[in-house]
């Protein structure tokens, strides 16, 4: 059996899926688009039971790569119960989201989300009169503690029925939808041959396609009519009809009255005022970055320590009960991978991680992106671009993908260089914060933030007069700010870090032990020597940090643990100074991007247009080390 979770943005869906599926879960990216949907199973009694997590969209009218994807995951996948996750504090908007997937023929099953926060607001919601009229089951849950959860798994499970329901249309479109029905064959079709009809009004191209000749002619004949009959298209009456149904319903339903405004509320609103909005945005982002330093700095001492008391030490016997050469590197290749891991993924990445989900569970991003609408603007783009920025702490790779949500192709060539070249990912935040913030202190790793945040702005700026377009306008909705939920910020972080190290573990252990290897049989000078000129002169680096740089062309984080791998330390201090680290860092936080980054380009950009970046990326990163070696041997 197969259960698809089917809402708007916002509303809890991801967390009703990890509720009822656990940590079991893959993700991947709908074939022929980059638009990433999730997958994971359910118990239930005896069954298992497969839930997808369909795209967040607001419509299946199919207008942007996500409604498309949502809309084709339903219309070919077929699932047996979508559950509609509503946001109970939002019935209105939601009904009409409902609606669509009502009338696409499915055994509907709606779960009634953030019931808490509208109990908070002293408000109700009359279920019995709401299931009446819907004529299908309501489940109130709320997702972030569990409640109403298994309820909804066994109504979606054992009361499969399709909603007899109907929106009441306008009587001219009621009379179009009548004459295509007519023009139909049912036994063509899976979906009710009304849903059919609506969607070939309306120019659905899953529909479309499938259509025999004559009723998709029929259509556009009727759409036209009613064009010229009513001075607008019939999508927007349509969509008219739906809120009309939406407020009529909502209006019966709910209960009590909004609560008046609170301190909670006023905080709100600080977030979202430029007076006050901006200096609390300075004040997270020090918290962040505050918290990543030191604390991240005290959970890699605690680690360290306790690997040097016993990891380290039953290598180095392992590594002296062996004779042959090539081993011992593979064996010391194998700790200092270890080591290098400790010391940078569950320090820093994973702190980072939990500070992510921590605001995305807050609501404070999107916050964020009505924030700071009017700057994003001045840089050719729109407040929602703030959401792959952030997403690109994390990892560039995701934060590509997410630049999807711009309006044009130029608005996110525009967002997607900027993320390359100047928003630090994970691993490039780690080798700054465990370079430059741990050896030499936090001031010099706040230095190259500015530096970065400073090449953001310029380069937005001048990429906005090269590319000459007008930004599409931002349509976000302000979610309600909440306390995160423990669970699913460990769950959150425990799913991302698991992905991080399943990918960069490998890699980090194969090149460790063939860098040990090499240095064994006395290969590396070889291949770090015509390099090293010019890392020496112009860079003022050791030659063999030439190969720490390829290596985080592979994987960011591999720079500063194959740093560390051929210092044969994990103490940079002992091998570099405060300057030398400070240019490394500044070099590995400009410079190309990984592999993964760059494969992920140029299937959204193409070859051209990637190659474009990187270079731009390589050629600024070598200017600006080479600028910052100068100044400071000045001083």
């Amino acid at each position: 059996m197969e259960i698809a979770l089917a809402g708007n943005p916002n509303v809890g869906k991801s967390i009703v899926f990890s509720r009822l599926t656990g940590v079991g879960v893959i993700s991947a990216n709908y074939p022929g688009s980059t638009v990433e949907y999730t997958e994971g199973k359910a118990k239930f009694m005896n069954m298992t039971i497969t839930v997808v997590d369909l795209p967040g969209t607001y419509s299946l009218a199919g207008n942007t790569d996500d409604e498309r994807v949502a809309t084709r995951m339903l219309f070919e996948r077929r699932p047996e119960t979508v559950i509609a996750v509503l946001d109970a504090t939002r019935l209105e908007r939601n009904l009409v989201f409902l609606f669509e997937v009502i009338e696409s023929g499915y055994n509907v099953v709606v779960a009634l989300n953030m019931y808490d926060v509208l109990r908070k607001n002293k408000q109700a919601i009359d279920i019995e009169r709401m299931e009446r009229i819907l004529m299908m089951p309501v489940i109130p849950t709320v997702a972030t503690k569990g409640e109403g959860i298994d309820s909804l798994l066994y109504t979606s499970v054992q009361l499969r029925r399709p909603s007899k329901f109907k929106v009441r249309y306008d009587s001219h479109i009621e009379d179009m939808i009548a004459q295509l029905e007519a023009a139909l064959k049912d036994s063509d079709w899976w979906l009710p041959l009304r849903a059919v009809a609506l969607r070939l009004l309306m120019g659905d191209r899953n529909v479309v396609g499938k259509a025999p000749q004559e009723a998709v002619e029929l259509a556009e004949r009727l759409r036209e009519e009613f064009r010229e009959g009513h001075g607008e298209d019939i999508v927007v009456h349509v969509q008219r009809d739906r809120f009309g149904e939406a407020g009529r319903i909502a209006k019966e339903v709910v209960t009590g009255h909004e609560k008046a405004r609170n301190r909670p509320s006023k905080v709100e609103d600080i977030t979202l005022n430029p007076v006050t909005g901006i200096p609390i945005l300075i004040a997270v982002l020090a918290l962040i970055f505050i918290t990543l330093v030191f604390f991240g700095g005290f959970v890699e001492g605690l680690l360290a320590n306790a690997y040097n008391d016993s990891g380290k030490i039953f290598f180095q016997d392992l590594e002296d009960s062996l004779h042959n050469s090539l081993a011992k590197g593979a064996v010391e290749g194998v700790s200092i991978s270890i080591q290098a891991m400790l010391q940078l993924v569950i320090p820093y990445i994973a702190v980072f991680y939990v500070m992510l989900s921590i605001l995305e569970d807050t609501g404070y991003l999107v916050r964020v992106v009505s924030l700071l609408d009017g700057l994003m603007h001045r840089l050719g783009l729109h407040g929602r671009a703030i959401i792959p920025m952030v997403v690109g702490f994390g990892c560039n790779v995701p934060a590509i993908l997410a630049t999807r949500a711009m309006g044009s192709r130029r608005e996110r060539l525009i967002l997607a260089t900027l993320i390359t070249i100047a928003v630090p990912c994970s691993a490039q935040t780690a080798i700054i914060v465990g370079s430059v913030g741990k050896f030499a202190g936090a001031w010099w790793a706040l230095l190259i933030y500015m530096i970065l945040m400073g090449t953001l702005l310029v380069l937005g700026f001048a990429l906005h007069r090269i590319i000459k377009f007008e930004p599409t306008g931002l349509m976000v909705e302000i979610p309600d700010m909440r306390w995160p939920s423990p669970k699913q910020t460990v769950l959150k972080t425990y799913l991302r870090l698991k992905e991080f190290l399943t990918i960069a573990f490998p890699l980090l252990l194969i090149g460790s032990i063939v860098i040990e290897s090499l240095m064994t049989l006395n290969l590396l000078q070889r291949i770090i020597g015509p390099a090293g000129p010019f890392m020496e002169v112009a860079l003022g680096l050791p030659g063999f940090t030439i190969v720490a740089l390829v290596f985080g062309i592979l994987r960011k984080e591999m720079a500063l643990q194959m740093l560390m791998v051929l210092a044969n330390t994990g103490n940079l201090a002992a091998v570099l100074t405060t300057h030398q680290m400070f240019v490394f860092a500044l070099l590995m936080a400009v410079f190309m991007p990984c592999l993964a980054t760059f494969a992920v380009m140029v299937k959204e950009f193409g070859a051209k247009s990637t190659v474009a970046v990187t270079a731009a990326s390589i050629s600024l990163a070598l200017t600006m080390a080479a600028v910052a070696n100068l100044l400071l041997n000045l001083r």
